[in-house]
């Protein structure tokens, strides 16, 4: 595994650890100031607006997924994979499942790799006959 990788595969560790404990530093230092967050829900958050989704909701309470798939392009590098989220809704406290495939775009910055943009893009649910 090269350097690349393993560094971005350890971002992801750290990415996923701060949303499960809505840690705010360390989301703000994980992700980019151009952040585009869009939700299974296909709401779209910049980098303030989902750290404070995060807070409000208390973080995620679960997320679960093999390790992603890890290309890199120079300076810019995309990680795919399914993942299943487990999350706190906002008007009930109540947990739900949120599974689907991830895409994370990083970018290389002279400090690391950053977060730029974040989706999760539902399975489609197959009708029952």
């Amino acid at each position: 595994m090269n350097d690349d990788i393993a560094a971005l595969l350890a971002l992801e560790q750290r990415r996923q650890q701060a949303l499960i404990r809505a840690d705010v530093p360390a989301l703000r230092a994980l992700l980019a100031e151009d952040l585009t967050h869009i939700h299974s829900t296909g709401l779209v958050h910049t980098k303030a607006q989902f750290i404070q989704h995060i807070q409000t909701m208390g973080g995620f309470a679960d997320i679960s997924r093999a390790e992603p798939e890890v290309q890199v392009y120079g300076d810019i590098a995309l990680l795919t994979g399914p993942t299943r989220n487990t999350v706190r809704l906002l008007d009930s406290g109540q947990e739900a499942v949120r599974e689907g495939f991830s895409t994370l775009i990083a970018r290389r910055t002279a400090t690391g790799w950053e977060i730029l943009l974040s989706q999760l893009t539902p399975f489609k649910q197959r009708r029952k006959a």
